[in-house]
């Protein structure tokens, strides 16, 4: 037997080395190693109810260390619905608040989501998934609009963009001995703590300032349709003939209606 090879595999001090310098894990005196766990204070979800089999950050930080999709990740199935303005945001967020599945929602910042605003909610099998999705499916046609995008997915986005197509998961018996040894040796806590009311109330607001900033204005519906930032001055719009002869805008009159060619994409000279 190799024991380099064997020392290494189990090496969990070595392999989160990046947790252990930023002081997010340490060794408790028992020898085990412990997380601070803290409540973000920057996330743009509102957790309606959590999922309680769930332990989201800590199987990320194993994907991202170890390379592989934890086991409960690959049992882990999402109806993703994919509202098109804050309003629809807001609407879902009332629905997911009547249904009680375990759910979140919120703005979409990660840059492999095509979507500004996203809500799932999460089941342990796909046969629980796809009851979830008629539920949801039927409800997002009833309180929002049969155009809003409903799908039924398998794991984390980051988890598929990384390891392929989730069809072809699958757990090695060489990960089963890993994740044994991870549960004896890296506490399991979670942090189940609800987020409190001024938690919320900064996502709201940070809702409300992405909708502006992407164009959405629906936002104006929770402003009192103010905007959130004065819009300029403009001078386009000529508005006599006063106007008109002090700009000076006939000396370019020939230029008005002027059909243009496009750049194309630079041909290989051969």
């Amino acid at each position: 037997m190799n024991y380099y090879a064997e020392l290494a595999a189990k090496d969990l001090i070595t392999k989160f080395k990046a947790e252990f310098d930023n002081r997010s894990y340490f060794l408790r005196d028992d020898g085990k190693i412990d997380r601070t766990l803290r409540m973000s204070h920057d996330s743009p979800w509102i957790h309606v109810k959590s999922a309680p089999n769930r332990n989201c950050g800590l199987y990320h930080t194993y994907h991202e260390r170890l390379g592989f999709i934890h086991s409960v990740c690959q049992e882990c199935w999402k109806v993703v619905v994919r509202p098109r303005t804050l309003l629809e945001l807001y609407k879902l967020l009332e629905l997911q608040k009547a249904l009680g599945f375990p759910c979140k929602c919120g703005i979409e910042k990660r840059e492999t989501v095509s979507a500004l605003y996203g809500g799932y909610f999460y089941s342990d099998s796909i046969e629980e998934g796809r009851e979830c999705y008629k539920v949801v499916r039927s409800n997002v046609d009833l309180n929002m609009s049969p155009d809003v995008t409903v799908i039924l997915k398998r794991g984390c986005t980051e988890f598929e963009l990384a390891q392929g197509p989730s069809d072809k998961w699958e757990v090695s018996e060489e990960q089963k001995r890993m994740e044994c040894l991870l549960n004896d040796l890296i506490v399991q806590d979670r942090d189940l703590r609800p987020q409190p009311d001024h938690l919320k109330d900064s996502i709201f607001r940070t809702w409300i300032h992405w909708a502006c900033a992407n164009g959405d204005m629906t936002y104006l519906d929770y402003s009192d349709n103010n905007p959130l930032f004065r819009p300029p001055v403009t001078y386009h719009e000529v508005k006599n003939e006063k106007e008109k002869h002090s700009t000076g805008s006939s000396k370019r009159s020939d230029r008005v209606g002027r059909k243009v060619k496009a750049k194309t994409s630079p041909k290989t000279k051969k």
